[in-house]
């Protein structure tokens, strides 16, 4: 059987064939640096640091510029975020269980479906001392980042399999809302509440993962919290 199993006061188990992992918030905690980056961006431009950060969660750098400073060059803008972003990781750090979970997978298992840009990626992947996917989609690999399914459509396609079949890992509403449009089951992480996520995880200790033949098996212990709207979501995926 695959999808997820939701028992009270029992742990929360999905089995399919692919994890998709977004990067920013579920693997690594990047998030003052984030702001900080984004409050130094916003205050070159004159603009309210704290309404960028909020248009910025779960987006690609280069959407994010063209909805808050219309008119801008947005390729040279982009740029210069990458290059600070690339330059200052030094309070980036795994999310906790993150390293954990990530070595208990095969590497043809998971994926990484990021908004960063590759560079940056990979910037944060090593100051948080995490291992590199060999797959890994990024702002530059698709037309349109999320909520628009399409990272994950991808990842699924570089692990060959049925994004009906994967588990998507995130933290943002917009991440969750790809991985629901995408077909997947999706597992939030971190201190947002979306409803609209199957289950929900503060960080990624109670997460443990392994193979069960063909299929991965993912297992959440029973003290994390599950997100609202649980049962309702588990009997549309399930049913």
């Amino acid at each position: 059987m695959s999808g997820p199993v939701d028992r009270p006061g029992r742990a929360w188990t999905w089995r399919g064939d692919a994890l998709l992992l977004d990067l920013d918030g579920t693997l690594v905690d990047s998030a003052a640096a984030i702001e900080r980056h984004t409050h130094a961006w916003a205050a070159r431009h004159g603009l309210d640091g704290a309404t960028v950060v909020a248009a910025s969660h779960g987006r690609r750098d280069v959407e994010v510029v063209r909805l808050v400073a219309p008119g801008a060059d947005v390729a040279r803008e982009v740029a210069w975020l990458h290059r600070l972003s690339c330059d200052d990781t030094e309070d980036v750090v795994a999310v906790p269980g993150a390293a954990a979970l990530l070595d208990a997978l095969a590497p043809r298992v998971w994926a990484v479906v990021t908004s960063a840009a590759r560079e940056v990626a990979l910037a944060r992947l090593a100051a948080a001392g995490l291992p590199v996917p060999r797959r890994l989609v990024c702002a530059e690999d698709v037309v349109r980042g999320k909520p628009d399914p399409a990272g994950f459509h991808a990842g699924a396609r570089l692990l060959r399999a049925d994004p009906r079949r994967c588990l998507v890992l995130e933290d943002s509403a917009a991440g969750v809302a790809a991985g629901r449009s995408a077909g997947a089951t999706v597992l939030g992480v971190g201190p947002e509440r979306v409803p609209t996520a199957h289950h929900r995880v503060a960080d990624l200790r109670p997460v443990s993962a392994r193979s069960r033949g063909h299929e991965v098996e993912v297992v959440v212990a029973p003290a994390a919290t599950p997100a609202s709207g649980t049962a309702r979501d588990l009997r549309e995926v399930v049913a």
